[in-house]
C-alpha cells in the first residue's frame, strides 16, 4: 500500500521536539545533522518523510488497540531509513511515529 500525502499527519512538535533534539537514548538528531537537517530547516524535513511515505510501499508491521503500525523505508538524502507509522482508522489518516537509520 502507498499513502497518500493527504493522508499523512506528521505534528510539528514531533519533528522540532523529538526528532531534532539531542537525546542520550535513541537520539535522532545527530544522524539528521549529518544529513543537513536542522530546527532551521525542519520544514524540508517534513516534506522529506512525506515524500518517503508517499514513493515507498507501507508495509503492515503489527496491530495495537489504537490502531495499525505500518513500516515505510526510503531514501533520505541517499541515506535509508525507516519510518513508522500509525493508521489512525477513524479518520483513515497515517499518523507519523518515527525515523530511524535502515
Amino acid at each position: 500500500m502507498i499513502i497518500k500525502p493527504e493522508d499523512v499527519i506528521i505534528p510539528e512538535e514531533k519533528v522540532l521536539n523529538y526528532l531534532l533534539v539531542s537525546k542520550e537514548k535513541n537520539d535522532k538528531s545527530a544522524f539528521l545533522l549529518k544529513l543537513g537537517f536542522n530546527r532551521h530547516n525542519y520544514t524540508e524535513l517534513i516534506e522529506e518523510i512525506i515524500n518517503i511515505a508517499s514513493r515507498n510501499e507501507a508495509i503492515l508491521s503489527r496491530t495495537s488497540e489504537f490502531g495499525n503500525l505500518y513500516r515505510i523505508e526510503g531514501r533520505l538524502r541517499n541515506n535509508v531509513v525507516v519510518t513508522i507509522w500509525m493508521e489512525e482508522i477513524e479518520h483513515n489518516k497515517f499518523r507519523f511515529v518515527t525515523l530511524s537509520p535502515a
